[in-house]
């Protein structure tokens, strides 16, 4: 008796295997980015006034963020009052530390001293300055360009006597929003860069009194 010609069985079972291969590949998820913010360089060029000996003693208290940016995705504005956030570009760690981390750096490099401290409570000397810094907003708004609003405060190491209160608003050119958020947070380290200098500028100020 012939046997049965299978070929075609065969056939039918390799192209649903490739078909399905296929399918694999085209549905694959997108790898996650990881980003985090950069401080100013070790060859950043203190402000006039600040080198003194001793060095200038500051406390950073943590920053305080909008609870829509408390979250690993990196936060965009698309239109209005609309928030989108971007599931494959998300931040290496938490933003409020990173951001704050990077403002220390920033700080310790503008006024020329190591003795930015980022703990609530300092163990010995009380501290020339008291610093706290509450964002507003800092994200991508639909016109490409990155926004940093903050609210911030000096005043003196115990938190007591009359402080000094600022707010700050500070915009970058539009970045380009395609390939993933690397754009978007250069220009975002460059903003906490800004807000850095703006608080070391006051802080000279106010330590010259």
């Amino acid at each position: 008796m012939a046997r049965p010609d299978r070929s075609p069985l065969r056939l039918a079972l390799a192209l649903c295997g490739a078909l399905l291969l296929t399918g694999c590949v085209t549905t694959a998820s997108p790898v996650t980015r990881f980003y985090v913010l950069d401080a100013l360089g070790a060859d950043t060029v203190a402000l006039a006034g600040a080198e003194r000996e001793p060095p200038l003693a500051l406390d950073l208290s943590p920053l305080r963020l909008p609870q829509y940016l408390e979250r690993p995705q990196i936060v965009s504005r698309s239109a209005g009052s609309r928030l989108e956030l971007a599931e494959y570009d998300q931040w290496g760690g938490n933003l409020a530390k990173n951001m704050g981390r990077v403002l220390a750096q920033n700080l310790s490099r503008l006024l020329a001293t190591p003795d930015v401290t980022m703990l609530s409570r300092r163990p010995a000397t009380p501290a020339d300055l008291r610093i706290e810094v509450d964002v507003m907003q800092f994200e991508r708004g639909a016109d490409g360009r990155v926004l940093l609003e903050a609210q911030w405060r000096l005043a003196g190491g115990s938190g007591q006597g009359n402080a000094l209160v600022r707010t700050s608003r500070f915009v970058s050119d539009a970045v380009e929003t395609g390939g993933g958020m690397d754009q978007t947070v250069a220009a975002m380290s460059a903003l906490v860069a800004e807000l850095g200098r703006a608080i070391a500028t006051a802080v000279l100020a106010r330590a010259e009194r």
